[in-house]
């Protein structure tokens, strides 16, 4: 599921679905999540590239059968922002793996949590930076 900018859980399709068709939904997700069957990622164009906004910004989307990753060069890092039809939010686990899977496993990636003044929180998305270079700091002393 892609969400239209400015989309929130209220807004997104399965909050549309029927109350039975949203349960099943619902049950299908978590079953992949757990089992972690997601299947393979699918490369799709963002049709909106270029226009105005931050949509704009998004070169393409990659997706699975749980997660959709919207991916956007921003010439230091790239920006990977993760949602899933529930909106729950991924394990560190799930990350981890979507890090793995579409920038390589020596890649670094760092969740940001911005100043107040910069916060935006339109959708149920999560946003994961693919730092080039790496960080000047490790989790391991000495590195």
């Amino acid at each position: 599921m892609i969400l239209k900018q400015g989309a929130t859980r209220k807004t997104s399709p399965l909050m549309r679905a029927t109350p039975k068709d949203r349960k099943r939904l619902i049950a299908r997700e978590r079953k992949l999540r757990r089992t972690g069957d997601w299947g393979t990622w699918e490369r799709l164009e963002n049709p909106y590239r270029f226009q105005p906004g931050w949509l704009g910004e998004v070169d393409h989307v990659r997706k699975n059968q749980v997660f959709s990753v919207l991916v956007r060069d921003v010439g230091t890092a790239i920006h990977l922002g993760i949602s899933s039809l529930t909106g729950d939010r991924p394990t560190f686990h799930e990350m981890q793996r979507i890090k793995n899977d579409l920038a390589g496993e020596n890649a670094t990636g760092v969740e940001v949590y911005p100043p107040a003044g910069e916060l935006v929180d339109e959708a149920e998305m999560f946003h994961l930076w693919i730092i080039f270079g790496g960080l000047p700091f490790s989790l391991y002393r000495g590195h």
